[in-house]
Formats: C-alpha cells, structure tokens, sequence
C-alpha cells in the first residue's frame, strides 16, 4: 500500500480502537431522530408530564427540521408534534414508493397509525387480519403489531396482546435497546386503565433518556455490530493489539442461547446479519479460542437458511434477502463442512438477478461487496454451472460500481447521489476482490484519503435503516467502514 493510504489506515485504526470500552465492545452511540423525539412530545404531551422535557425535545425538533430536515414522513410527524397542520397522504404515497412488496402493507399500517395519532391522517378502517400476523417477524416486529391491533382493531385485542406490549413499561435498559418500539407500545397501552399510571411512569423513564439537545433515537446503539465490522479489520491491521483481543472477549459475552447475536447489548433478539459479522471477526483472531462460540454461531446461522437457499435477517420462513444471504455465505464459506449450504446460497443469490437491495443499508455498495465477496466463495470444484453464474454475477456488480463511481471517486446512495465515505468505503471492499478494476479501486482510494478529519475520522450520510427505508445514524460507523475499506486493500 502506498505511505499516504498506510498513514491514513493507521490514524484510523488508533481511533477506532479508543472507541473500545471496559467491556470490550466498540462504544457506538445512535444520534437523536425526528421520529421517536416527535412521538415522545405528544405522548408527553397527552399525559401532561414533564412539561420542561417535551420543551427540549420541541427544541430539538425545530432545529432539526430547520438545518438537516429528514425524510417527508419524518418531517410531518415533526411537524404535527409541533402542532402545525400536516396532511400525511402524500407521505404515505411517497413512503409506498419506497417499501418492498414483502414489507408494505405493514410499514404503511404502522406509518399510517403514528401520524393518525399526532393528528395528520385517518386512523385506518377494516384493517385485514393477516396484517398483524408476526409469523417469523423479529421480537419488536411483533410488539408492534400488537399495539397496532389494540389502536386500529380494538374488538380483535386479547390477552395475548396485552402480555405482548408489557415489556415496553420494564424499568432499567429500555427492552431490546429500541426507543421506537417502546414509544409505539405506550401509545397502545396508554388506552387500557389498567396500565396508564404504568405508562406515566415509563414516560418519566424515557424522557430521562433524552439526549444532549432534548431529541431521542431509533435505538440505544450498534455496539455488537459495530465490534463484530471493525474487529473484521482491525484483526487484519493490527491483530496483536490488547485492545483487538478484548474485542473478541467482549464479543463473545454477548453471545445469545440460540447461539446467534443481536445488534447490540442486551438484545436478545438474535439475527444472521450480526451473527455472520461475529463469526468472521473470530474466526479471524481467535479461531482455536473461540471455537465453540463459533460453531454455535453457525448453527444458529444454518438453522435460519430457507428451502429457497437464501437467510432471512431473523427467522426461517421469512422472505430471503440478498444482501444477509451474501452475509451468511461469506461467515460459513471458510469452513469446509458448511460446503451444501454455501452453494445453496450463492445459488440464491445468482437466481436473484439483481445486483442491487436496498435493505438495512441504503446504499448499492453494501450488497455489492458481500455479493462479490460470496460469489468469489465457492470451492474449486463446484459445480461448472454455478461457478459460471455466481462469476457473471461478481462481473455485473464491479461494472455497475465502475459505471455508478462519481467524478470524484467515490459514490453515494444511489446513481447521481453526492458521494460519501459509508458507501465509497462498501465499494472499495468489493473492487478490493477484483483483478481488472485497479484503476477504479484507486480513485475510491485515493476519495477515502483525502475525505479523512483532522482528528482521523470521517464524517458520512448515514445508510442504516430501521424502520425500513427510514435513516438513522450511528457516527462511529463511518470510521469503521473506511477502516474494513483500507484494510481489505491492505490483504489485496
């Protein structure tokens, strides 16, 4: 690598390392949101509690929607908290535009709902029954649709439901790290006598919660994902480092029963998108150490793989992603044992035909460089046909990146989008795989070398989405982006 590509890699990889923490894990805070601080002013608000904090949270509000305004359904859930008069059908048709088929009709229920209750739609009607069937739904998932039962089909709520949205009123760390969930569930269970002095207690909690400048986020952090990305890295830059080591330690605490990780600590929700990061990261510093957490991880990760040979984020019987199956094909590939289920899943993959998924990332890049990572997985001796497909498939997603990369090197969201340091770094990891894209590959680097702060870091638009397709930031990912980046040209 050349000095200046050295120099900036190694400031990098010092500052991300002193975002380690005593226990291990990457500190990776989330920023406030428009969103979950909206939904904390009116239910502040309705209650008539802590008049002092639905101030700061109005004030952050204003700011936000003055300097940096979001997303339009964002904004007119910001607006509506502020009492301004907000029509939110033209959001919604905007927001339809937005969400996959497999997703719409509930994303457009929950949406819908939260802006009927700050007062810029019609609460649904005659709302299908299907729709709040969780199936293989995440944990949240089912939390909320349990509320959206109680506040659009209250004849249809039982028991059943109730018992589902009680975690949003424990004390201590707010359930499953999520804000937006347990807002979406006091907004439920403030409509049962039984629970409201229990909600005005949990209201207290979470306006206690609030950040510097009165706003709320999605969720706490990334702390589990953010440890399992970077130790990727930084066990290929600087593997003997202390710090890398408690890393692995920490990540391994943080291990679930089924054997699987969540995004962060105290979740325990476990999905195949973090579980698949950990199993790289320790099997790349510590595999003889760590060996038994690794292999529970891949059962956990096997034991989600659908007959269609794709991984959904967190169950089987989900629909599979392309993004994750890539994710889950890159974990399991090194070991010879899993060889059935790798070449299920590049199968997948290669059968999509489509080399960009707009899913938990916004941006191309991020399931471009898993595509070819996992394309670029399969044994000598697989199957001619399928080697020649998942080949075709690695040359389709370097050319849509030669063909996508900005006059200055790098890319953003999507074609003609301002380039950023998340989705430039994503890009270079893929072109990192590639022999014929030199010249490609070191415009993007030489972008990520000149865009580097004066403290090291970088700073990016986000690409985290949750709920999908909305943003959320979390900053220390930038650094680690770029960071994976250099260092999957320093194996090159």
């Amino acid at each position: 690598m050349r000095s200046d590509v050295n120099r900036c890699r190694d400031r990098l990889a010092r500052r991300v390392l002193d975002r380690v923490g005593p226990t291990g894990l990457v500190d990776a805070p989330c920023t406030s949101r428009v969103l979950e601080s909206a939904l904390l002013v009116a239910l502040l608000d309705r209650e008539g509690l802590a008049p002092d904090r639905a101030d700061a949270a109005r004030g952050f509000l204003r700011a936000a929607l003055d300097s940096d305004p979001p997303d339009p359904l964002q904004c007119a859930l910001g607006r509506a908290a502020l009492g301004e008069a907000v029509t939110g059908e033209p959001v919604l048709r905007d927001l339809l535009s937005r969400v996959g088929p497999d997703h719409a009709a509930r994303k457009l229920l929950v949406f819908r709902t939260l802006l009927a209750e700050l007062g810029a739609a019609e609460h649904p009607r005659d709302v299908p029954g299907a729709v709040f069937e969780a199936g293989h739904q995440a944990s949240w998932v089912r939390l909320q649709l349990s509320a959206l039962k109680v506040i659009t089909a209250p004849g249809t709520a039982g028991e059943a439901d109730w018992a589902c949205l009680r975690p949003a009123l424990r004390p201590g760390p707010v359930w499953e790290a999520s804000h937006f969930t347990r807002l979406v569930g006091l907004f439920a269970l403030r409509r049962n006598p039984v629970y409201r002095p229990a909600v005005r207690d949990a209201l207290l909690r979470v306006a206690a919660e609030q950040r510097s400048g009165g706003g709320l986020p999605f969720i706490t952090g990334l702390d589990v994902f953010a440890t399992a990305i970077a130790g990727i890295a930084l066990a290929r830059v600087t593997p003997e480092e202390p710090r890398v080591v408690s890393m692995a330690d920490g990540l391994v605490a943080q291990q679930n029963p089924d054997g699987g990780f969540g995004y962060t600590v105290g979740v325990r929700q476990s999905d195949v998108d973090d579980t698949a990061y950990g199993i790289e990261f320790l099997r790349a510093l510590a595999p003889r150490r760590h060996r038994d957490v690794i292999l529970a991880a891949e059962e956990y990760v096997l034991a989600q793989q659908n007959p269609d040979g794709g991984f959904p984020t967190f169950g089987r019987g989900a629909p599979s992603e392309v993004a994750i199956t890539a994710g889950a094909v890159n974990a399991l590939a090194p070991d010879p044992a899993h060889r059935g289920a790798v070449e299920r899943g590049v199968g997948f993959v290669v059968d999509a035909r489509q080399v960009v998924e707009r899913g938990w990332s916004r941006n191309a890049s991020n399931v471009l460089f898993r595509v070819a990572l996992a394309c670029g997985a399969l044994a000598p001796d697989a199957a001619v046909a399928l080697r020649s497909a998942a080949h075709g498939t690695r040359r389709r997603a370097w050319r849509y990146l030669v063909d996508t990369q900005g006059p200055d090197g790098g890319w953003g969201h999507e074609r003609g989008d301002a380039s950023d340091p998340i989705s430039t770094a994503y890009a270079v990891v893929a072109l990192a795989a590639s022999p014929d894209h030199a010249a490609a590959l070191g415009r993007a680097v030489d972008y990520l070398v000149t865009r580097q702060q004066p403290d090291g870091g970088y700073r990016s638009r986000p690409d985290q989405a949750g709920p999908r397709p909305l943003l959320y930031d979390t900053p220390a990912l930038a650094d680690i982006a770029v960071l994976l980046a250099l260092s999957a040209c320093g194996e090159r």
